[in-house]
């Protein structure tokens, strides 16, 4: 399960899946983040050394553009994800109110 806090509050960004390339933005940008990143299930993960990211990006410049690409997908599966859940709690807090 992937895990943020912004601002004093803990939110949940959604499940990390094999395969899943996650927390992009920290890697791509100069700005410090923070993340939290917890098995629900037995797994491996495989941390890549941001400095070996960066001379990758800098012999292969493809790559950034290609990661770029990945986290908007990233951003855009989160904001999908979040409004869902929203419109569910929504939904079963109306669902409470007609009883």
């Amino acid at each position: 399960m992937r895990k943020a806090e912004r601002m004093n509050v803990r939110f949940t960004l959604g499940p990390a899946r094999a395969g899943d390339v996650v927390e992009l933005a920290a890697a791509l940008s100069d700005a410090p983040h923070t993340y939290t990143l917890s098995a629900l299930t037995t797994g491996s993960v495989l941390l890549l050394p941001l400095p070996a990211l960066h001379q990758a990006c800098a012999i292969y410049p493809p790559l950034r553009m290609h990661l770029l690409e990945e986290l908007a997908r990233e951003v855009s599966r989160s904001y999908l994800a979040g409004c869902l859940s929203r419109m569910s709690r929504r939904k079963r807090s109306g669902d409470r109110t007609a009883e």
